[in-house]
Formats: structure tokens, sequence, C-alpha cells
């Protein structure tokens, strides 16, 4: 399928989902080096994002998502940065996922599974997100807040 990515001569608009998968106060990134992201990619043609994100952790973490978890849509961000040269308009839409306390999934850290294989998969304790390079930027300020919300960032800046 074809992602929601559109490239004009000189900008970017993608259309985004990712995941705040946590456990007792611990978020599952994606660790490169001293980089880390959250569980996430674009939206194909024809998917809606909550498809789009079940898709997302089932190639990424090789995880089924159980009616035991709970999964639920957290921040909608319109973000504008900057790819090296080229200026990006983005449409993020990120769930929340909390485990089970039965979850397979909270028992894997330092695992590689998904279709980057740069990438490996790393649980970072909540108070610990501030002192590492976490893309959002605005995920360690907000992580402990469970309300629905929008947010508009430019260059890395929540603007309310």
């Amino acid at each position: 399928m074809k992602d929601l990515t559109f490239d004009e001569e000189n900008s970017k608009f993608n259309v985004r989902v990712a995941v705040l998968v946590e456990h007792n106060d611990k978020l599952l990134t994606q660790n490169e080096n001293d980089n880390y992201w959250l569980i996430g990619g674009r939206i194909h043609q024809g998917e809606d994002s909550k498809q789009a994100v079940l898709r997302e952790i089932k190639e990424e973490l090789c995880y089924d998502v159980t009616d035991q978890d709970s999964l639920k849509l957290n921040f909608i961000c319109e973000n504008f940065f900057m790819w090296d040269t080229i200026p990006c308009h983005e449409i993020l839409f990120i769930y929340r996922l909390i485990l089970s306390d039965d979850s397979e999934l909270i028992k894997k850290d330092g695992f590689k599974c998904g279709d980057n294989p740069r990438f490996v998969e790393k649980w970072v304790d909540f108070d610990e997100l501030k002192h590492v390079n976490l893309v959002p930027r605005f995920i360690p300020e907000y992580i402990r807040k469970r309300d629905f919300k929008h947010c508009i960032i430019r260059n890395d800046k929540i603007l309310d």
C-alpha cells in the first residue's frame, strides 16, 4: 500500500501514527545509538489511524494487541519541522498502549524485531526520559498526563 506522504518540490507532508507503549511507568522506545523514538510509522492510503497503529505495533514489535491491553488515542499533533533543508508538515496521531501485567512484551528488553534492523527496542523509565534524546521532544513533559491533547509543534516546541 502507498504511504500518506506527499513530496513537493521544496516541501514534504506526512500523515503518521506513533504509540506510547507503557507498563509500570516505563516506555518502550526504539533506540539507535543515543537516539530514541516512539514506535510508529506512516499511515497507508485507505487505512485509519487505529488500523495503522495496530499494524505498526505488529510490524515493529512482533506483538498483537490483546483485549486486556488498553489502546487509546492520546495526542493529535500538527508538527512543523525541517528535515535537512526540506520543510515538513506532519499530522501525527499518538496512541497510548498500556500493557497488561501478563503481556509477553513487558519481559523483553534490548530486542530487535521490526522491519528496521538498525533499531533496538528498549524500555526507559519515565523519570529518565528527560535525560535521553527522545523524539517527539515533548513526550517527557506529558508522559504522565492521560487526558487527550491536541498540539501544534514548531521546531520541537509545543505551542498551546
